[in-house]
């Protein structure tokens, strides 16, 4: 579909491309063609939800993950040109490389705006494996302090976790319920019993006499 030849409306099995959201999105098409683009996105939830990824998506990655779509697309019609067949482009799958593509902008968006801003305040240490759920807390003194540098050991195995200058620690768990121990020089250790439905949790560490 051309930036000049906007039909006026959409079959109902029919979607604008991802160029014509493009110019939408910035702007570039007249009002006429801006009103029946609108009223197609009024009944169309996958070609809202579409617009609505590439509005949050940074749009050198969009632009990237269109071209790599289009290729795929070129690709086949090509293939097909060759079997000298009819292209046939199936509803089903059209809507499936929508869906792909919209999966891959959300895990764009979110790992670029809501994964990265945990990373860095946690000491996980060396040889934790994956768990079936995390455990995250913190270490304080009698005074209420944060304890820097605690060891959090989760008992009969060699998972263990390290507070930062906050006092904050996150450990992994493979079952249910378990017993930590929580040690720091100068303090006195502490068994702690947990399970997956008590946390975030605050252990206090009474100091040694």
């Amino acid at each position: 579909m051309s930036r000049n030849n906007l039909p006026e409306d959409w079959d109902a099995q029919e979607h604008p491309s991802l160029e014509v959201l493009r110019q939408y999105q910035a702007g570039e098409l007249s009002a006429a063609q801006s009103h029946h683009l609108e009223r197609h996105l009024v009944s169309c939830e996958m070609c809202s939800d579409l617009l609505e990824g590439m509005t949050m998506a940074q749009p050198a990655r969009v632009k990237l993950a269109v071209r790599e779509t289009r290729g795929r697309l070129k690709n086949l019609l090509a293939q097909k040109k060759r079997k000298r067949k009819v292209f046939q482009w199936p509803v089903w799958q059209t809507a499936a490389v929508l869906l792909v593509l919209l999966f891959a902008i959300a895990e764009v968006v979110y790992h670029q705006y809501f994964a990265g801003a945990n990373q860095g305040h946690f000491k996980p240490a060396p040889g934790a494996t994956q768990a079936s759920w995390q455990l995250r807390g913190v270490v304080l003194d009698d005074a209420g302090q944060a304890v820097n540098g605690a060891s959090i050991q989760v008992q009969g195995t060699t998972t263990q976790s390290i507070t930062n200058h906050r006092g904050e620690f996150e450990v992994a768990f493979q079952t249910e319920q378990a017993v930590i121990l929580v040690s720091h020089p100068g303090y006195v250790p502490k068994e702690m019993p947990v399970r997956s439905s008590n946390h975030p949790i605050e252990i206090t560490l009474a100091k040694a006499d």
